[in-house]
């Protein structure tokens, strides 16, 4: 079971925590060079550098407009953006070689997404395959994406399952959660999981987790990751 964190700020009070697990999942944008280099020092974890190929979040900083559509959600604090669009493949494109000079694998948020984007499907696969030719040992790292399941899995080598018990869930929500963990199982990809103190149902937490027990686990303060547990 690796030991592995989630963390989006840039305080480096906290680059000796962040050291001391096996694999971290972080924005590399906002450290220094001084912090960054610290962070890469040898003994230090695996670096998986956040990237959504379908969002800008809006705690990244201001978004200018690449020509296509995009779809504001207030819910997510964040824009939508489609692969199908030209400007903003070159864009992910663009984000992936930064992400890779600085990390050793990529975090691909958002692959929900594609449920509501579906004609973007066949550019992220492409994308994906790309970022295989180019940097052959990128650890992608998955966050869900189960409705497209057969066409991600040959490309990722782990996957997360965000918010993985919570409080709000219905019967036939626990059901799906132990239904694709068990898929995961079975197709021997690496398992992690993140829930948020928040809103998680710690007794559902437990059971997952022993339905799964090589999967890496973390409980982080809340939905913003901004600060470690």
């Amino acid at each position: 079971m690796k030991r592995f964190l989630i963390y989006y700020g840039h305080d480096p009070v906290n680059i000796g925590r962040l050291r001391d697990c096996e694999l971290l999942i972080f924005e590399p944008r906002g450290w220094s060079r001084e912090h960054l280099e610290a962070l890469q020092a040898p003994g230090g974890p695996r670096l998986i550098g956040y990237l959504s190929a379908f969002a800008w979040p809006d705690w990244v900083g201001p978004t200018r407009w690449w020509w296509g559509s995009k779809e504001r959600d207030e819910s997510w604090r964040a824009w939508w953006f489609s692969m199908a669009s030209r400007g903003w493949r070159y864009k992910v494109s663009k984000l992936s070689e930064a992400v890779m000079e600085k990390c050793d694998g990529i975090f691909l948020d958002n692959l929900d997404r594609l449920q509501d984007d579906k004609a973007g499907m066949p550019f992220l696969l492409t994308w994906l395959k790309d970022i295989k030719q180019k940097w052959p040992h990128a650890y992608l790292l998955g966050n869900r994406g189960f409705s497209n399941w057969d066409a991600l899995r040959p490309h990722l080598d782990g996957v997360l399952f965000e918010n993985l018990s919570d409080q709000a869930f219905s019967i036939d929500d626990k059901k799906w959660v132990a239904m694709h963990l068990e898929q995961c199982r079975f197709d021997k990809i690496d398992l992690f999981a993140l829930d948020y103190e928040t809103r998680r149902a710690s007794e559902d937490a437990k059971r997952y987790r022993s339905l799964a027990p090589t999967m890496a686990y973390y409980c982080a303060p809340d939905e913003s990751l901004q600060t470690l547990s």
